[in-house]
């Protein structure tokens, strides 16, 4: 019988005690190689002045300074990864080991198509509440300029019906998931959800599903159509869907005034 040198599983045990030892010790990735808390405070603190100059660059500038601050959002009441409050143009992101990179760019190419679209990076919830920042922005410049936008929008929502209300919601986190895909932080959708009721488009069971993939569907021809700049300004001053409505999107962009803006 062959005998194999000793020295080769030697080599090949303190190579892999090494790549062991490095994971572990590096403080910006969990056992599981995801992003830890450190580390998303970490990156969060280095990088959010880029990530705005880059948001910025690719969409529109934002006009008036945004902080962003890392916490852990399962405190809150009715938080998920992330957080905008317009009051003070703050934006809060979990520090949860919830994320699957940092970058969506970091992830090899099999990991990238093996995500969904309910996977979520640092950078990918930055730039979501980030556009929340950038609606409220809108909002503010057409009012200014005397623009029709609808009452539902804005942080001002004048009695509004709970099917406008919800309808507004649906809009504004459609815009915000469109981004990500737009802005190439998130694996595109397949097979989505798509409500034929308005028992399962009210169900809270569906509420991921209608609000943050169903809406990208409804709104991706119509973006990218009108483009993003445009488009959201139409939207914004339209009266949002009711539930018919988001169920059927025909009826929806067929009433929308495009000449306002």
């Amino acid at each position: 019988m062959k005998r194999t040198p000793i020295i080769i599983p030697l080599v090949i045990l303190t190579l892999f005690l090494f790549l062991g030892q490095k994971t572990q010790d590096n403080p910006y990735y969990n056992k599981k190689g995801k992003p830890s808390t450190y580390g998303i405070k970490k990156y969060i603190y280095d990088n959010q002045e880029d990530l705005i100059k880059e948001y910025g660059f690719y969409i529109d500038s934002l006009y008036s300074e945004v902080v962003i601050f890392t916490d852990d959002l399962s405190d809150y009441d009715d938080s998920g990864l992330g957080e905008y409050y317009t009051t003070f143009n703050e934006i809060y992101i979990t520090e949860e080991e919830l994320y699957i990179a940092y970058e969506f760019k970091d992830l090899s190419k099999f990991k990238q198509r093996m995500s969904t679209h309910v996977d979520r990076t640092v950078k990918g919830v930055v730039f979501h509440e980030l556009t929340h920042a950038y609606i409220q922005q809108t909002i503010y410049i057409l009012q200014r300029d005397n623009y029709p936008v609808s009452k539902e929008y804005g942080q001002l929502r004048i009695f509004p019906s709970p099917q406008l209300s919800f309808g507004a919601k649906f809009i504004e986190e459609g815009i915000c998931e469109y981004m990500l895909y737009y802005l190439e932080e998130s694996s595109p959708i397949e097979n989505p959800f798509i409500p034929k009721t308005e028992t399962e488009l009210l169900d809270k069971l569906n509420e991921i599903n209608v609000l943050y993939i169903y809406s990208v569907v409804f709104l991706q021809e119509f973006l990218d159509t009108e483009g993003i700049y445009r488009g959201i300004r139409i939207l914004l001053c339209n009266r949002p869907p009711s539930y018919e409505e988001i169920l059927n999107p025909s009826m929806f962009f067929a009433r929308l005034n495009r000449n306002i803006i």
